[in-house]
């Protein structure tokens, strides 16, 4: 949901030959109705968690770029805000076994919008996951055009690089990015 630009109020003159002589007062006290709501919505965000029962709900869940294979998971918690296109996810996603193929990552409730390179960059907390070879961090990316929040590894004079699905693991988190319009 956007901030609107533009309201379409209803005229005076529309409302002349009207038989009913509040017609014009009840339809410009909804139309503003509907714009503060709209407004307000926009402004103070939704949040969505894995416990709501309703469409909106949100459970995270682990990837793998290869292949989505399956994960048995011990817990899936998210939360998500979101204020206009300004997303926040906090998660913390635990699972016993995947046979998910290539590199790790969490799909995202909206989509990530389109940026050169990778600025939206989230923290982990991790159990039992592989960093590699000089690694001695691991974060999160939420990749430009996408639903996914990568995760990488880092360290002091190695290269980063994408962490491969583990067999099981935790993974606890935040990231914050711009999301897109009306979605």
């Amino acid at each position: 949901m956007t901030l609107p630009t533009d309201i379409t109020l209803p005229l005076p003159r529309d409302y002349r030959d009207n038989i009913n002589p509040d017609a014009y007062s009840n339809d410009l006290v909804f139309e503003l109705q509907n714009m503060y709501q709209n407004v307000a919505n926009n402004i103070n965000g939704a949040i969505r968690n894995y416990a709501d029962v309703d469409s909106s709900q949100w459970i995270p869940t682990i990837n793998g770029t290869g292949s989505a294979g399956s994960t048995t998971y011990t817990h899936q918690i998210g939360w998500v805000f979101r204020q206009g296109i300004i997303t926040e996810v906090w998660f913390d996603i635990q699972w016993s076994a995947s046979t998910a193929t290539g590199n790790l990552f969490i799909d995202l409730p909206y989509i990530v919008t389109k940026s050169n390179q990778k600025p939206f960059v989230g923290v982990l907390q991790t159990s039992t996951i592989a960093y590699g070879a000089g690694k001695t961090l691991l974060t999160c990316n939420a990749i430009p055009s996408t639903y996914r929040l990568e995760i990488w590894s880092s360290g002091s004079a190695v290269a980063t690089a994408n962490v491969v699905v583990a067999g099981a693991g935790q993974l606890i988190g935040h990231c914050r990015y711009i999301g897109v319009s009306d979605e």
